[in-house]
């Protein structure tokens, strides 16, 4: 450089620096199991790159693939008594059989309707929390907001899952009303058989699974929507206490018309 402060024309420019972009840096595959270890990193790396469709099979297979298992164990005519309740003395035992086949031959196609239906309630339950986390301040995106959705759901689904699958093999027939019992991860196993059905709604959906896809939705949305704590607990909690008022009041008039 010469005394005028002007670079000479032989020494070159200093070279343009440029802030990279960040990467996602684990798979698909990497992400399912790092859920169970390290949710934080995962969710980090979703805010990078979403995926959603790994997550999504691995679900449905693990779904569908119970759904072959427990049928079987299925006691299809108490099933039926006891979701028709008192009514069930007003048919005659061929209304009761004809009722029944119905049933068995509907639940061919279970497998079928659920690998429709289940990616739909997906894309709803999605855009419900993506609502709430437009409310709350977010500028997440829909797609990330659905790959967090997912991977929150993942662990708490894929231990209740293979437990009821190990438990069911030891008994031999049993109603769709006590499968969710066989686990004992919720508050209705301690209250008495003959408790209200808006009571027993309730405290059903108070378990150790729900509790724990609670705390991983709050972790995850907190990190997607790069917000406070509280507003994520409130982007997941007001969606959750709605849908358990909700599952009181079915309760209630399932009790009023059984």
């Amino acid at each position: 450089m010469d005394e005028t402060g002007d670079r000479p024309s032989y020494e070159p420019a200093a070279p343009t620096t440029y802030e990279s972009e960040p990467t996602a840096k684990l798979g698909a595959f990497q992400r399912l199991i790092k859920m169970f270890t390290s949710p934080g990193e995962v969710f980090d790396d979703i805010s990078v790159k979403p995926t959603w469709l790994v997550v999504l099979i691995a679900m449905m297979v693990l779904t569908v693939g119970a759904q072959a298992i427990i049928l079987p164990h299925m006691d299809n005519e108490a099933t039926l008594r006891a979701r028709i309740g008192d009514r069930a003395e007003e048919l005659s035992d061929d209304q009761i059989e004809q009722m029944i086949a119905g049933g068995e031959k509907f639940a061919r196609f279970i497998p079928i309707i659920t690998a429709v239906v289940v990616p739909i309630m997906w894309v709803i339950l999605t855009a419900i929390f993506l609502l709430m986390l437009k409310l709350v301040g977010s500028e997440t995106d829909f797609l990330t907001t659905f790959s967090a959705t997912l991977h929150a759901y993942w662990p708490a689904s894929a231990v209740a899952t293979v437990l009821i699958v190990a438990l069911i093999q030891r008994v031999d027939k049993i109603t769709e009303q006590e499968i969710p019992n066989l686990v004992k991860s919720h508050l209705g196993v301690l209250l008495p058989p003959d408790a209200p059905i808006w009571l027993s709604s309730m405290a059903s959906t108070v378990s150790v699974f729900n509790i724990w896809t609670l705390v991983l939705l709050v972790i995850g949305f907190k990190i997607i929507g790069r917000l406070p704590t509280a507003r994520a607990a409130i982007a997941v909690l007001v969606p959750w206490a709605v849908w358990l008022v909700g599952k009181a009041g079915l309760g209630v008039l399932q009790g009023m018309f059984s």
